[in-house]
């Protein structure tokens, strides 16, 4: 029994919440942001893509960031086996909801996806009018900029005053706060839970990170999972350096040869 096989051994299993972040996605061939090969790692200027400031008041950012998401790999890609591992773990009775950091959509794209999630920043595959807000699918627009509209506006908009509001991804970028009822439903997930799995984040980002704050101050098991060193990891969880992919694959191998 390998080191890894016998700490999963040990622990409390269900029912359990999972909490993921970038780490998870890597398999997917989406890089994280902040690990040794991350993208604000490598070119730490990048970050200013994702501060809506500089979005609403630079045509020039938006039009790039448009016409990079028609090649962006990104867009097309699919859920890794730990995704489908994580829904085998809730069609089990173990995994009780998912809360994620990630924008990807990856949760959603999982075959079968049954559990309740919150996707805390938002997702990708959907557009936001930063003037009325109305949501619509990613495709839509990306089509009208395939179609030659570099920098494409609400239509929604343009039906009520003939002046469209800017398009972005319906994701939460710095300088816009994590809307209070997505937190609030991750709360409730952990309330109703015994453990909180925290896979893939180093849990640098606020607030999202303070609901493994929550999780301790209820008493709840926390268990992390990450390749690297996280804010948490001298804060009373249980730290496991493990790759995801392969700590879900035993971690369900368990679960499923317990039933």
């Amino acid at each position: 029994m390998t080191d890894l096989e016998q700490r999963i051994r040990g622990l409390q299993l269900a029912p359990m919440v999972a909490f993921t972040g970038a780490g998870l996605s890597t398999a997917a061939g989406i890089p994280d942001y902040r690990g040794p090969n991350g993208i604000w790692t490598k070119d730490p200027s990048a970050a200013k893509l994702s501060r809506v400031s500089q979005y609403r008041s630079d045509p020039e950012l938006r039009r790039r960031l448009w016409r990079d998401r028609l090649t962006n790999p990104l867009y097309c890609a699919q859920p890794t086996q730990g995704h489908q591992l994580l829904e085998s773990l809730a069609n089990s009775g173990t995994l009780t909801g998912v809360i994620t950091q990630n924008v990807d959509g990856l949760h959603r794209l999982s075959t079968g996806h049954s559990y309740p999630l919150v996707e805390l920043h938002g997702c990708i595959q959907e557009t936001r009018c930063l003037c009325c807000g109305d949501i619509q699918p990613m495709d839509q627009a990306l089509t009208r900029v395939a179609n030659g509209d570099s920098d494409p506006t609400c239509l929604r908009c343009r039906d009520v005053n003939r002046s469209g509001g800017l398009l972005t991804s319906n994701t939460v970028t710095f300088g816009e706060p994590v809307p209070p009822t997505r937190l609030e439903t991750a709360q409730k997930l952990i309330d109703n839970a015994q453990v909180l799995l925290v896979l893939g984040s180093t849990l640098s980002v606020n607030p999202a990170a303070r609901l493994v704050a929550f999780a301790l101050e209820r008493e709840r098991q926390v268990v992390v999972v990450n390749q690297g060193p996280t804010r948490y990891d001298n804060r009373g969880v249980i730290k496991i350096h493990a790759d995801c992919q392969e700590f879900l694959r035993i971690l369900a191998s368990k679960i499923h040869h317990a039933a």
